[in-house]
C-alpha cells in the first residue's frame, strides 16, 4: 500500500474499510473501470462494484446507501442518461450521496455544473494522476465520515 494513502487513513481504519465493497465505479469503459478498480486494491485495499451504466447501479441503489461513486459523466448512445442525469437522481434517492465524477471532456462548465449539483470532485480521465486523485479523494471522503461518526 502507498505510504500516502498509509499515512491519510489509520490502519484500523483500512482493515475495517478493506475488502467489503465500498466503491461503485459506474463507467461504460471497461478498461478504465477495471484498471481503476485494481488501482484501489493495490493502493488500499478497497473493492469496488463496477456497474457499465447507471441504470444498472439505480436499479439497485438504496437512499441509505453508504458506497462513495465514481461516476462517469458520458455513456454515449447507449445509455439514455448521461453522468449528470444520473448524479441527479442519486442526489434525490440520497442527499448525502459522495459522488466522484470523471470524464474525458475538458469542459469547465460540465464540470462547474457537476459541483453545483452536488458531486465532490470531478477528474479528468485524461490525466496520467486520475487514479491516484480518485484514490485520495476517497480516502479524504471516508476519513470525513470517521470524524462525523466520532
Amino acid at each position: 500500500m502507498s505510504s500516502i494513502f498509509k499515512e491519510q487513513l489509520k490502519q484500523k481504519d483500512l482493515e475495517a474499510l478493506s475488502g467489503e465493497s465500498h466503491i461503485a465505479i459506474i463507467d461504460d469503459d471497461p478498461s478504465f473501470s477495471i484498471m481503476l478498480k485494481d488501482y484501489l486494491i493495490s493502493a488500499c485495499d478497497f473493492n469496488a462494484e463496477l456497474f457499465k451504466n447507471g441504470e444498472q447501479f439505480l436499479s439497485e441503489y438504496q437512499k441509505d446507501d453508504k458506497r462513495i461513486i465514481v461516476l462517469d459523466y458520458d455513456f454515449g448512445k447507449e445509455s439514455s442518461l448521461n453522468g449528470l442525469s444520473i448524479l441527479r437522481a442519486i442526489k434525490l434517492k440520497n442527499p448525502n450521496a459522495c459522488i466522484i465524477m470523471v470524464s474525458a471532456q475538458d469542459d469547465i462548465e460540465k464540470a462547474l455544473e457537476t459541483i453545483r449539483q452536488g458531486a465532490t470532485d470531478y477528474f479528468l480521465k485524461t490525466n496520467k494522476t486520475v487514479f491516484a486523485n480518485i484514490t485520495t479523494s476517497i480516502v479524504k471522503l471516508l476519513e470525513l465520515e470517521r470524524l462525523k461518526l466520532n
